[in-house]
């Protein structure tokens, strides 16, 4: 049964309320108005979030309780937010920033209120429409013109707010979740990613003292500790997902960055005491690893900016050069001395990671059972990459069959976990980076036919969405790379070097699920370029 999050629960003493020092009755009851007339208006990329002069970097020191509603249905889409998507936000990793402590800044933020609400419309359309199986864009009724209603309007509390001055550091960085999660939801990935960047550099500057040389450094206010560890966890979440999407961050930011998690790293202990210390750690190596690939990558920043959107708005459009291993080189022997340093330390972790996953196994917690295999398949996605980083043939990835193998059966132990309560036409969204970008290098890279249709039909049945990476529309980008590999093969045939495809191009559009997708093959006679166009 599911728990309906209530401000009073243990009235008069709310636990959350001794926790910020405020007296309050709970949540306003419903008030009956007229509904007003839905307006459909359109969602915008423009960057909303203030810049660092514009910010006081202050705790929230009182939260003002009873949060009032315009109508009916907005109070009915507040609780869809807390009682299912806040749920499933995070996947098997519970964070209360999404259903206790955002809830709570409502209150005294009307335009944190309005997102919450947008984002519950967009889950009640969610219920409403059929299951993804048939093609074409949603159906957009009512739920929908409303949660772009609401999105609008707070869109332009988030302009006000900063016009009068009254935008600290923690609601920016909150306005730039909810932000990534709505448009992430409606399918403008390009649009979130905006988002999410404009956060995370805000953050950045913050940590640094806008100093770019100054040592990277994040401390929460002693006040507010636990509220501000799960704001940075979340956040953590959001660099994974511009790392493996479109990143416009400078080289040097890349490297600031991999030296202050690599400092963390070497306080990695020998043996973890439980899932949550195992997990704290995989994140800042993950993170790690990622800002290692990208810092690797040779973008020039000025035109990626100039081209980071297309006209049509939602769509991505992603080069060669910003897919990671789309564009292998032989690198300097200080940097392969620097990859193996850090697959050395996937090593640590697994080891320290050996005692409690093996009694999670043993217990009956489902949720830990999902979420150690959830890391347990991230680091093998992880070294994979890694060593991926300076293959100049794709032959070489048919040394990692055991990976890929295990990368998916340990998948089924993820899957039924995280889709069991999704009921949804549209698919479960989380902010999470978890399982569908490694299905998706399964997908991709493994040759093995038996083990690469099983990775497609993962991706075909599972209804995910974890940030950018929508299942059925890689699934579908998945088939058509393996269609021209096999184009002249015999069923059972190894895929030779010169028939190998890689993406070179990438232009999706989730909210009108299309997308045009190029890939190099490299032939004896010279480069093959194919391109297509594909709807699901």
């Amino acid at each position: 049964m599911v728990r309906r999050v209530k401000c009073d629960e243990s009235k008069p003493h709310c636990q959350r309320c001794i926790v910020f020092g405020v007296v309050c009755a709970g949540y306003g009851p419903l008030v009956d108005v007229p509904p007003r007339e839905p307006r459909l208006q359109t969602t915008q990329s423009k960057i909303l979030l203030p810049t660092l002069a514009t910010l006081q970097a202050v705790p929230i020191y009182r939260l003002n309780c009873g949060a009032g509603f315009e109508d009916e249905l907005s109070g009915r889409c507040f609780r869809i937010y807390l009682e299912e998507i806040a749920r499933q936000i995070n996947g098997p990793f519970p964070n209360p920033l999404w259903a206790k402590l955002i809830p709570q800044i409502s209150e005294m933020e009307p335009f944190v209120r309005d997102a919450i609400i947008a984002i519950g419309a967009l889950g009640k359309h969610s219920k409403s429409q059929l299951p993804r199986k048939m093609s074409g864009p949603s159906f957009q009724g009512d739920d929908y013109q409303y949660a772009l209603k609401l999105y609008g309007k707070s869109l332009r509390g988030m302009r006000d707010a900063i016009a009068r001055g009254k935008h600290d550091l923690h609601n920016a960085l909150i306005a730039c979740l909810l932000v990534f999660i709505f448009e992430g939801m409606l399918g403008n990935q390009a649009a979130a990613a905006v988002h999410a960047e404009s956060g995370l550099n805000l953050l950045f500057k913050f940590a640094t003292g806008d100093n770019p040389g100054k040592s990277c450094k994040i401390q929460a206010t002693s006040t507010h500790q636990n509220f501000e560890e799960d704001l940075l966890l979340a956040l953590s979440n959001l660099d994974l997902q511009v790392l493996l999407f479109i990143d416009r961050r400078s080289k040097e930011t890349h490297e600031q960055i991999k030296f202050f998690q690599t400092s963390i790293i070497r306080n990695l202990p020998a043996e973890f005491k439980d899932l949550q210390e195992a997990r704290h750690f995989w994140q800042i190596i993950m993170n790690r690893n990622y800002h290692f690939l990208k810092s690797l990558q040779s973008l020039d920043m000025d035109v990626l900016r100039d081209e980071r959107l297309l006209t049509e708005e939602g769509s991505s459009n992603m080069q060669a050069d910003e897919l990671l291993l789309s564009d292998p080189k032989e690198g300097p022997m200080t940097q392969n001395e620097e990859c193996l340093r850090y697959r050395i330390d996937i090593g640590r972790w697994t080891s320290a990671a050996a005692r409690p996953f093996d009694e999670i196994a043993k217990g009956e917690d489902e949720r830990e059972k999902a979420g150690a295999a959830l890391l347990m398949a991230q680091s093998k996605i992880s070294h994979i990459m890694l060593s991926g980083t300076f293959f100049t043939v794709e032959t070489a990835y048919d040394l990692f069959l055991p990976e890929f193998t295990a990368i998916l059966n340990l998948a089924e132990t993820i899957l039924p976990y995280l889709t069991s309560a999704h009921r949804g036409g549209d698919p479960r969204f989380s902010i999470d980076i978890g399982i569908v970008a490694g299905i998706f290098l399964v997908a991709s890279r493994c040759r093995f036919d038996h083990v690469r249709e099983r990775a497609i039909e993962m991706l075909l049945s599972c209804n995910l969405r974890e940030g950018t990476w929508d299942a059925l529309a890689i699934a579908h980008v998945a088939k058509w790379l393996r269609s021209l590999e096999l184009e002249g093969l015999a069923e059972g045939d190894p895929v030779p070097e010169e028939k190998r495809a890689v993406l070179s191009t990438v232009t999706m559009d989730l909210h009108n699920k299309r997308a045009e997708l190029s890939a190099i093959q490299r032939a004896k006679t010279g480069v093959i370029l194919r391109e297509t166009s594909i709807a699901w």
